[in-house]
């Protein structure tokens, strides 16, 4: 306010202050004009009275040369037929006709004219003022020219120009300090009690504005102590409980949202706003909640708001299609009349997953190892029912009894490996620093026989010995695994190349082999427990099913990422990325 209004009453007075300046310049302006002009046709009546005559009876030239040297003016002489018979300045020549100039025109008219123009003789903008001189029969036989330069007056309308711009900008500054200052004295007691309330109006109850005045703003400062105290007594208490609440509610795990019986959201936590994806900057205060949010799950959230008869209840829903909630509905009562409700949001979707994934695995386990037990159980059975006795058909179920209980054996063992994989702070977990390039060459060492059953070439890609810190055995089963895959799921003949490569962060191993490869709808399940990309493939070549399961378990828990990129009949490449310190 202040500055608005020092602004505008200074903008008021400079602007008078300059109309009048420049309409003081203007008016001395056309005074001077209008000076010098009389000056010059007094000079003239004064010449056509007692010096023209004698010059145009004996064309002595001595009186008007006089003349025009003490007063310092241009005489010219023209008769009626425009020739120029005197002209004072020295030096011009002949002049050529002045017939047609505009003030000779007016004057062989009869007229005494002014007229204000540039000289194309003198080369300067020149002030005339052209005189007619009648003879007895009154007519027009020479005229008196004196003319003057504009800028001889140049100079005194500078001088005055100058003093005016000075008198203007000393006035302004004048203005402007006591403006200041007068509207300063005035509005400051004002200014003060609205900073006051703008504190009070930011949460800084409690202050008190000193101000001794026997006028209005006294009164609307003792007003605003008043409220300052009074506020401060309110908000502290109140302030007190919010924080109470807000702590219980910021710290749920379960979303809350408080809304009225118009169906608008009063409060919601973080937790709610996480389930229901509002963003926490977003405004949806004062907001019906089927604005904020307009799934399918809000209608059913509806139904059960309306039920008014229904002073607790609860059920589950799915959301966002793969989220599953349970809410619990609280009516909030007040005057014995319901004001809104509370609701409460519990993501169960963990649990059910759990759930399905113990009943999947319980359902897979259980598939996997009746297999083999079934076998083992039926060839024993049919052993000691028919009593067969015969060596050779004894050795070929002997033998299919080893293989059923060496895959149990396999399957239990991975099953073991897994339940330690996906509880690894239950055990301890030995890092050393392992020289991968050594460990890859020990890898194909175990594997030898079975490579060279199929006529296979093992191959590593390393420039130079790359080390990583890491869990010897759990780096030994992943690639045992990964290897031992690629030798199973590839043609005989073919060739298996393990590629290390690293920089100062990662450790980069790829596997890759020119097998069977993986169909594209398979590739994002191949990590999953007991899934086979071919299972009638699988289970002959002997696969427990675990064997990725593991690898992907032992690459997350070690921080890294895994890919796959595979073609059907091409083969496959597994490009694992480790951190090469456990600390990175």
């Amino acid at each position: 306010m202040k500055k608005r209004l020092s602004i505008s009453l200074t903008v008021i007075i400079i602007t008078s202050i300059v109309i009048c300046g420049l309409f003081t310049t203007i008016s001395f302006r056309q005074s001077y004009y209008a000076d010098t002009e009389n000056n010059i046709k007094k000079n003239g009546d004064y010449i056509m009275n007692y010096i023209l005559p004698d010059f145009l009876e004996s064309g002595n030239k001595e009186n008007l040369d006089n003349f025009a040297k003490s007063t310092n003016v241009r005489m010219t002489i023209i008769n009626s037929q425009g020739e120029v018979t005197y002209e004072s300045v020295q030096g011009l020549g002949g002049l050529e006709n002045h017939k047609n100039r505009p003030e000779i025109i007016g004057a062989l008219s009869g007229n005494q004219t002014t007229e204000v123009r540039f000289s194309n003789t003198i080369k300067d903008e020149m002030i005339y003022v052209a005189t007619p001189y009648f003879d007895e029969n009154n007519s027009v036989v020479a005229v008196l020219r004196i003319s003057m330069p504009v800028n001889a007056m140049d100079d005194a309308m500078f001088e005055m120009i100058n003093n005016i711009i000075f008198v203007i900008l000393t006035t302004i500054l004048a203005t402007t300090l006591l403006i200041n200052y007068f509207i300063n004295r005035e509005l400051k007691p004002l200014e003060d009690a609205s900073i006051f309330a703008r504190e009070i109006a930011s949460g800084k109850y409690g202050q008190q504005l000193t101000m001794i005045r026997e006028d209005q703003i006294g009164e609307l400062v003792e007003s605003l102590n008043q409220m300052s105290v009074q506020l401060n007594n309110s908000f502290t208490e109140m302030n007190q409980k919010n924080a109470e609440l807000t702590s219980i509610l910021s710290n749920m795990n379960h979303g809350v949202i408080a809304i009225d019986k118009k169906n608008r959201i009063v409060h919601l936590n973080e937790a709610a706003r996480k389930v229901l994806r509002i963003p926490l900057k977003e405004a949806v205060i004062g907001q019906n909640i089927l604005e904020v949010y307009r799934e399918s799950f809000i209608m059913e959230l509806m139904t059960y708001l309306e039920n008014d008869a229904c002073e607790k209840t609860s059920f589950e829903s799915r959301i966002h299609s793969n989220q599953v909630l349970r809410v619990y509905i609280n009516q909030i009562e007040e005057n014995n009349s319901i004001n809104g409700h509370i609701i409460i949001f519990e993501d169960i979707t963990l649990l059910k997953n759990l759930e399905k994934m113990r009943r999947d695995f319980v359902a897979n386990v259980s598939h996997e190892l009746k297999t083999p037990i079934t076998t083992i159980k039926g060839f024993i059975e049919t052993i000691q029912v028919n009593q067969i006795t015969d060596p050779q058909t004894l050795e070929r179920f002997y033998s299919i009894i080893y293989e059923e209980s060496d895959r149990l054996s396999r399957l239990v063992s991975d099953i073991l490996v897994l339940s330690q994989l996906e509880n690894k702070g239950g055990f301890d977990r030995k890092f050393e620093l392992l020289r991968t390039d050594t460990e890859i060459m020990q890898i194909f060492d175990i594997l030898k026989l079975s490579a060279e059953d199929k006529a296979m070439e093992l191959a590593l890609n390393c420039e130079k010995s790359i080390e990583l810190e890491f869990v010897a055995d759990e780096f030994r089963q992943m690639m045992i695994n990964l290897i031992d895959n690629a030798i199973k799921y590839s043609d005989p003949g073919q060739r298996v190349e393990v590629t290390l490569s690293a920089d100062d962060e990662a450790v980069v191993i790829q596997v890759r082999d020119h097998g069977y490869g993986i169909p594209e709808k398979d590739v994002d399940r191949i990590f999953e427990r007991f899934y086979r990309v071919d299972k009638s493939r699988s289970k002959e070549k002997g696969g427990t099913g675990l064997g990725l399961a593991i690898v992907k378990h032992i690459v997350h828990n070690n921080r890294g990422t895994i890919v796959v990129s595979s073609q059907v009949g091409e083969g496959t490449e597994f490009k694992i990325t480790l951190p090469k310190f456990k600390d990175q």
